[in-house]
């Protein structure tokens, strides 16, 4: 008789969101699923910044992108009997407002990581819904489905090593692309990645001829610097 080893899909806190072909640095809060989910659903979408173009056009511009991420985690505890929600509340977690040190961000849900196989999500968990489906007779629960939504300000694909065991590098990005807010500049946005002294390399790789005054929406490869 033979045996495999299956992957389970983890989430795990990370510092900040990965940037590049390199994953970020995961911290120490990690819940590997018991159970891998049936399927996954990705929704891509962008904001329209602005309407009609002068002339007659209906061409608009493309303001922010986001990404979504919702997934279906099956627990069930029915082979010890105990509480189940003693593994949902490690879920939980990622769903609770954090204090942070930046006084613009004083509490935010903590950055996280789904990762399975060569599939890798990052960003913050919106919502959590948990159905508890089986009790024992004592009235404990033994079995739950709780549905994870999780989203980020933009459009970004990461791909890990199907061998990684859940724990790899990523092997490629597409698309790394930070959307400008109202009164951005090229140095404003290069800061919040931690590469603020390469801000003049960021806007000539770009094509940008005004790095101070970057227009609300527009789309910038912060990882490109001119050679």
């Amino acid at each position: 008789m033979t045996t495999s080893n299956v992957t389970k899909a983890e989430i795990v806190e990370i510092q900040e969101f990965s940037r590049g072909k390199e994953l970020s640095q995961a911290g120490d809060k990690k819940v590997t699923v018991q159970f891998n989910p049936q399927s996954l659903k990705v929704a891509l979408s962008n904001q329209n910044s602005g309407g009609d173009q002068p002339g007659g056009s209906s061409r608009q511009f493309v303001g922010s992108g986001t990404s979504k991420l919702t997934v279906e985690l099956i627990f069930d505890s029915s082979d010890d009997g105990s509480d189940v929600r003693t593994k949902t509340q490690a879920v939980a977690y990622f769903v609770m407002a954090k204090e942070q040190p930046a006084a613009e961000n004083r509490r935010t849900p903590p950055r996280m990581r789904f990762q399975w196989g060569s599939f890798i999500f990052e960003g913050v968990v919106d919502s959590m819904d948990e159905t508890l489906e089986y009790f024992s007779e004592e009235g404990v629960p033994l079995r739950a489905t709780v549905s994870l939504g999780m989203s980020r300000d933009d459009i970004v694909f990461l791909f890990g090593s199907a061998h990684s065991g859940g724990a790899g590098k990523a092997t490629g990005a597409t698309s790394p692309l930070d959307s400008a807010r109202p009164g951005d500049s090229i140095a404003s946005m290069a800061a919040r990645i931690g590469a603020s002294a390469d801000w003049k390399g960021i806007a000539s790789a770009n094509g940008i001829d005004d790095p101070l005054r970057v227009q609300a929406g527009a789309r910038v490869n912060l990882n490109a610097r001119k050679d």
